[in-house]
């Protein structure tokens, strides 16, 4: 008999009863950092808390799934010059999840999922699997929910491309979880230096470029912000959340059955 819920929701004896042979923790990991100026530094928790609270329900019910309680500061460099920007520097994050999934390992789950809603935090999480992998033996993988909410096919392919931060996506995401957090009056059609950038250096840009320079938010937007948000409605926000939901409740059935040894 499988069981999904909350990590923290069971007692010591409840845990113990548990089947965790191939039980699987999710560690939701977001960040607390600016989102321009129509949406809350939350926007990285709130969404990555809002997919997995949309799959839970959806995942084969014999199977044993616990979401771990929420890392909500992660590894925000790029936008430390604003104000109420909360962020662990690399090795911090590295060491903190090391800690958390040793704990995961020591309570007998051999299987430890990251839920990503951060850009930063990807890099990191390439490192700590591997590591984790490497060090205890843990069975690790790494998923950003914007990964798997067809984001193409909801917002356009050049704004899924280019809206890297606070726009269409998220504020349309924020607009269906969280509507009462938005401030679409001062949303608008953020523009990126990195789209100059590309076009004078072909070579040269971010995401899946070959050639990717050190950059902060500043140096993109002076606002804080790129994408098309004035775009953004409840209605796409609810496609990109329930698709992401779906896809990720799938995953976790194949990683509950993934052992790369």
């Amino acid at each position: 008999m499988g069981h999904i819920g909350q990590w923290a929701d069971l007692t010591a004896m409840d845990f113990a009863a548990l089947d965790r042979a191939k039980a699987v923790a999710i560690l939701p990991i977001g960040a607390v950092e600016q989102h321009g100026p129509h949406l809350p530094l939350s926007v990285d928790r709130d969404l990555t808390l809002a997919v997995l609270t949309r799959a839970l329900p959806l995942i084969p019910h014999d199977l044993t799934v616990l979401a771990l309680p929420v890392q909500a500061i992660g590894k925000s460099t790029e936008h430390e010059a604003w104000a109420g920007t909360l962020s662990l520097s690399a090795a911090t994050l590295l060491s903190v999840l090391h800690d958390i999934a040793a704990s995961v390992h020591r309570a007998g789950i051999s299987r430890l999922m990251f839920l990503n809603g951060h850009g930063g935090n990807r890099s990191i999480l390439d490192v700590a699997c591997r590591d984790l992998r490497a060090k205890i033996g843990l069975i690790t993988a790494h998923v950003a929910w914007d990964d798997l909410a067809g984001t193409k096919v909801v917002v356009g392919e050049a704004e899924a491309a280019n809206g890297l931060h606070a726009g269409d996506v998220e504020t349309s995401a924020m607009l269906a979880a969280h509507p009462a957090r938005v401030r679409m009056d001062l949303a608008e059609t953020f523009g990126s230096a990195h789209l100059g950038w590309q076009r004078d250096h072909p070579d040269l840009g971010l995401g899946m470029a070959p050639f990717r320079p050190g950059w902060l938010m500043g140096d993109l937007n002076a606002k804080g912000a790129i994408g098309d948000a004035a775009a953004a409605t409840a209605a796409k926000g609810d496609v990109l959340l329930d698709t992401a939901a779906r896809r990720l409740a799938r995953l976790v059935g194949t990683f509950a059955q993934f052992n790369p040894g």
